[in-house]
């Protein structure tokens, strides 16, 4: 038997999730945190899933399949304080100890966990510069209200993105790249975002000072794979993380640029906090809709 349909054959025989309702929930809850615009929503989904996650524990591999148990540690280690994530993260390396949960939803909480801690330190003592906090997030709001809109236009994206230069160089030049201790890990986040929107040459002047400011704790781990990625694929280079998509001018989808050691891609992604590379690509895909040009059909 040729070994495609060797594999398909075994996957076929493999008994399916003893809670199969869960499993389609699950990813159902997920969807809806990371959503934009569902007043209200977000937090029901957190607190269906953490009475769950009181109740019975995290769901296994066995009950619910090996995606859906990953994403139950996801939407958990996403949305809960520090002391339930620590439990949470406690429980999963239990279950890791008995392969009822994937590896990489541990290294995912494990890094969410560190991150939200450093965080919750800055957000502790007020910003150095609150006056320049206020002025990234007075860019913030144009830069993100023209991606989000229902009726997503490029020449809209592109003009605001043009409105947006002259300021941000102007805070890279003076100020370099803000840090948590100047604006608050929100405003620094803001900040990145809006500089990925930016030429390629800003980008580059860009990651080096990023760089220094996540050795240093003062930037997001995530948010530096983004400007690298970019980075990367501009200079023809392979993405190390795979944060950087592209339209199939075929289907009109979203998809990633090639990435270096794909095998491991979805392992260094969980060490920095960042979803599974599949998972990202849908959940952008789903938030972003019309991004990608329908293709042309012959006549």
């Amino acid at each position: 038997m040729p070994l495609p349909q060797l594999l398909a054959t075994l996957l076929a025989l493999q008994p399916g999730p003893k809670d199969p309702a869960l499993a389609e929930r699950i990813p159902q809850l997920l969807h809806t945190l990371l959503s934009f615009g569902n007043e209200g929503q977000p937090e029901a989904a957190i607190d269906e899933g953490w009475q769950v996650f009181l109740k019975r524990g995290l769901p296994t591999v066995a009950e619910v399949g090996e995606e859906a148990a990953y994403e139950f540690v996801v939407l958990i280690c996403f949305s809960t304080p520090e002391e339930s994530q620590a439990k949470v993260l406690a429980e999963a390396k239990r279950a890791l100890a008995r392969h009822a949960v994937p590896p990489d939803a541990v290294l995912f909480c494990e890094a969410r966990a560190r991150q939200d801690r450093v965080k919750a330190h800055a957000q502790r003592h007020p910003p150095t510069d609150p006056a320049l906090r206020d002025e990234i997030r007075r860019l913030y709001a144009p830069d993100q209200a023209v991606r989000q809109a229902k009726d997503f236009d490029i020449e809209k994206v592109t003009r605001v993105d043009r409105e947006t230069e002259r300021p941000l160089k102007a805070i890279f030049e003076s100020q370099g790249v803000p840090t948590y201790d100047m604006v608050g890990p929100e405003a620094a986040s803001m900040f990145v975002v809006m500089v990925q929107h930016q030429s390629p040459d800003f980008r580059r002047q860009v990651l080096p000072r990023l760089r220094a400011n996540v050795e240093a704790g003062q930037a997001d781990a995530a948010d530096y794979s983004m400007v690298y990625d970019r980075a990367a694929s501009e200079e023809g280079r392979k993405q190390r993380y795979g944060q950087n998509l592209e339209c199939d001018g075929k289907s009109a989808t979203m998809h990633s640029m090639p990435i270096e050691d794909e095998t491991h891609v979805d392992t260094r992604r969980a060490r920095i906090g960042l979803l599974r590379l599949a998972l990202y690509v849908r959940m952008v895909s789903d938030l972003s809709p019309g991004v990608c040009p329908a293709p042309h059909t012959a006549r």
